[in-house]
């Protein structure tokens, strides 16, 4: 409406917002929005918010990567982490992601961001292993990792055997 080109994933099988996220994805397209729904066989889990702006020297990319949803309702009941920035590396893995997320191409690789199921099983196998060596060796090692719930077996295996 203001001369802003937006894309927006709406994930219509979420939890307890099916009819609500319907509506809202109705109001978006609209109003003009890109709206697209996720990829077949897939859950979209991801919260990105990603702007773009044309500046003086170029476009430039800003980027909040979340853990929790963009919920009010919800914000002070919930433990979340969030990271904003405009490092570029990290834009242009948040624009090839969205790219896939709407359809316009398909899976790139990342420079930084670990994409699952493209990417997060190896890297998380790799770093679990780096860690077991480095605590083999005598030097400082350890691994932390939140979740809601843990079932890849291969990681399962690879946190015993580090351990």
């Amino acid at each position: 409406q203001n001369g802003k080109q937006v894309a927006v994933g709406v994930e219509l099988k979420a939890r307890f917002d099916e009819a609500l996220n319907i509506r809202w994805a109705r109001e978006m397209e609209e109003a003009g929005v890109q709206v697209s729904y996720g990829l077949v066989n897939y859950k979209v889990h991801a919260k990105l918010c990603l702007v773009i702006r044309k500046e003086e020297d170029g476009l430039r990319r800003y980027l909040h990567m979340a853990t929790g949803n963009y919920n009010p309702d919800t914000a002070r009941l919930y433990t979340d982490l969030g990271l904003f920035t405009s490092r570029e590396d990290y834009g242009e893995d948040a624009s090839n992601l969205f790219n896939l997320l709407t359809g316009f191409c398909q899976f790139q690789g990342t420079k930084k961001l670990v994409v699952a199921p493209f990417e997060f099983q190896p890297v998380m196998l790799d770093l679990i292993q780096q860690e077991a060596h480095n605590a083999r060796a005598g030097k400082p090692a350890r691994i932390v990792a939140k979740m809601n719930s843990l079932v890849d077996k291969p990681i399962i295996e690879a946190l015993y055997n580090a351990g």
